[in-house]
């Protein structure tokens, strides 16, 4: 069998689409997120906008290929943005994530599966077969455990590369020019 140019170079448009397609959606999705988030807090969509380098993922960015997933993740980066927190500590998603990686290894204790089901709530992960539903009934036993197993949990997701630093701007946005408090 021969191949052409044009066949080799089909091939391998495939195959980029193929490989950079999961991060060309996870761009979309980022820029999405910073537009609404810059949307519900007008007084810091400087600081948003100039907050994407904030939203791989790290190393949890390829369980995050699903939409709801990395979108989760990206709205309460972009909440600590807009509201001044730390943005290091780790998301519910993160924590979500890394809690179901172990249980594929092991059963959740009661206080680590009302944790993965409290964070998957907050994160506003769908609900499948009930799942948050079980969470007041183990929140009523566990919940000072699980408030101290989240802080360990998002202390362990930790990613202290995941801060604004100094913010350079030349004033252009999406090739507008705006008022950026951050412009030279």
């Amino acid at each position: 069998m021969s191949t052409t140019t044009t066949d080799t170079a089909a091939e391998i448009l495939a195959g980029f689409e193929q490989s950079f397609g999961a991060i060309f959606d996870r761009i979309a999705w980022a820029e999405d997120e910073i537009a609404q988030a810059a949307s519900r807090h007008p007084e810091r969509a400087d600081a948003i906008y100039h907050s994407f380098s904030l939203l791989s993922g790290g190393d949890a960015a390829e369980r995050m290929s699903v939409e709801a997933v990395y979108r989760a993740h990206a709205r309460e980066i972009l909440e600590r943005v807009a509201h001044g927190q730390d943005t290091r500590p780790g998301t519910a998603v993160e924590v979500v994530i890394g809690l179901l990686a172990a249980a594929e290894r092991a059963p959740l204790s009661h206080e680590g599966f009302g944790l993965c089901a409290r964070l998957w709530a907050v994160a506003g992960l769908p609900d499948h077969d009930g799942f948050t539903g079980k969470l007041e009934h183990i929140e009523a036993l566990h919940s000072s455990r699980i408030d101290a197993e989240e802080a360990d949990a998002r202390r362990a997701c930790r990613d202290d590369a995941r801060k604004l630093g100094r913010i350079e701007c030349d004033g252009w946005h999406h090739g507008q020019q705006v008022p950026c408090t951050y412009a030279a």
